[in-house]
């Protein structure tokens, strides 16, 4: 019995030197024989009608308008937009999946044919066949190689978890791995550039109160266009040595996943740097901290244009942005040695996997500067023991 590649669920058998063709849905479903050869309009009509549905109620299936083949990755895909999983998501992930997840399924099983994978049974889809979609896109784009992946395992996710439909050790996108180059847009501001941006605008200013906050808080540009004076608390804090301390911070929610879990939670301490970009502003009529130039708060969209236009006034090459700022702290944090899972709690990370990279990228400029030092030691002996030598020969 061979499979044929170009129809899944469908293989040949010969028997007497003649070759026999059929489709089976399932270990346990019945076999459905399939007249003449592929490629043949009987054979295309009949596998059409077999991979729809068996029996009578096939051909009714097959040509309802916007059927919904059972166990298919369209099915999976109705599926997932029901799971509570799928709605905790805020709007902007279901937006990009639900975008990729349509590109995948109305992809051509086989570019020769109209079939596609939308009316496939999930478990049709083998890891030959899923590394070719892959890797096709990862020849144009990486990034969008991995997040459709990613949007390929949640419709897999439902099959396995959900449905039931395929075994875990079924799943084909086991064994597929994308991994993209770290982004170089949106860079941490080196020491020159933050300087060079204080001495364009000074304390007082709204470039300058964003920045602060930008930087200081280390969050995202939503955050910083929303964050209210009424959020600035002075708390007694009471240390793990068990000395008392007051405190200012900000203490909000964040705007991102607010929708799944309202947030998480911050509580960021005002350091001296953020408090002398506080200080000049009028906080009497409270509202939000950052203002335009008519007392009105900035959008969150607006903010990115006017970074843009504030690092242009600095002379600041083009690319260093708020989120930039973000990244920023990040890595000052992680120079300033400060544990990755502090690390993780003030920049309100989920996972560790970003922290890891601040903290490793600090980890290596320290690794250079030992290596810089224990070179300097190791030449510096060479040449005192060299001058020690040519007083020797001098002396005798």
């Amino acid at each position: 019995m061979a499979k044929l590649p170009d129809y899944p669920g469908a293989s040949s058998r010969v028997v007497n030197g003649k070759t026999y063709y059929r489709f089976r849905a399932n270990r346990n479903a019945p076999q459905i024989t399939l007249p003449g050869q592929p490629g043949d309009a009987a054979f295309e009509e009949a596998y059409r009608q077999a991979v729809a549905g068996t029996g009578k109620a096939a051909d009714v299936i097959a040509m309802r308008p916007g059927r919904i083949v059972p166990r298919s990755f369209a099915a999976a895909q109705l599926r997932l937009e029901t799971t509570m999983e799928w709605l905790d998501y805020d709007p902007q992930t279901q937006k990009k999946n639900a975008a990729l997840i349509e590109r995948f399924i109305n992809m051509r099983v086989d570019p020769e044919r109209a079939l596609k994978w939308r009316d496939v049974p999930v478990e049709y889809l083998d890891a030959d066949r899923l590394r070719a979609i892959i890797e096709g896109i990862f020849s144009k784009n990486r990034t969008v190689a991995k997040h459709m992946l990613v949007a390929i395992k949640k419709l897999l996710w439902v099959s396995i978890e959900v449905e039931k439909w395929i075994k875990p050790q079924d799943d084909p996108s086991l064994s597929i791995r994308v991994r993209v180059p770290k982004s170089k847009k949106n860079p941490a501001w080196p020491i020159a550039i933050r300087e060079q941006f204080e001495a364009r605008h000074p304390i007082g200013t709204a470039a300058r109160t964003c920045y602060a906050l930008g930087f200081w808080l280390g969050n995202r540009r939503g955050d910083i266009a929303d964050l209210l004076w009424d959020e600035l608390v002075t708390e007694e804090i009471e240390l793990f040595d068990g000395s008392l301390v007051m405190i200012d911070a900000f203490d909000f929610r964040q705007k991102k996943n607010s929708n799944r879990h309202g947030g998480r939670e911050m509580f960021i301490p005002v350091v001296d740097k953020l408090a002398e970009a506080l200080a000049p502003l009028d906080r009497s009529k409270g509202g939000t901290v950052l203002k335009n130039g008519y007392g009105e708060p900035f959008s969150e969209k607006s903010l990115t244009g006017m970074m843009a236009h504030w690092t242009k006034q600095a002379d600041i090459p083009a690319g260093y942005t708020l989120h930039g700022l973000r990244r920023t702290f990040g890595t000052y944090l992680a120079e300033c040695n400060i544990q990755a899972r502090m690390i993780m709690e003030a920049m309100g990370h989920s996972s560790m996997t970003v922290t890891d990279d601040y903290v490793r990228d600090a980890n290596k400029k320290r690794m250079a500067v030992d290596i810089a030092r224990a070179i300097n030691a190791r030449e510096e002996k060479r040449d005192q023991m060299k001058r020690r030598a040519n007083l020797r020969i001098v002396s005798g």
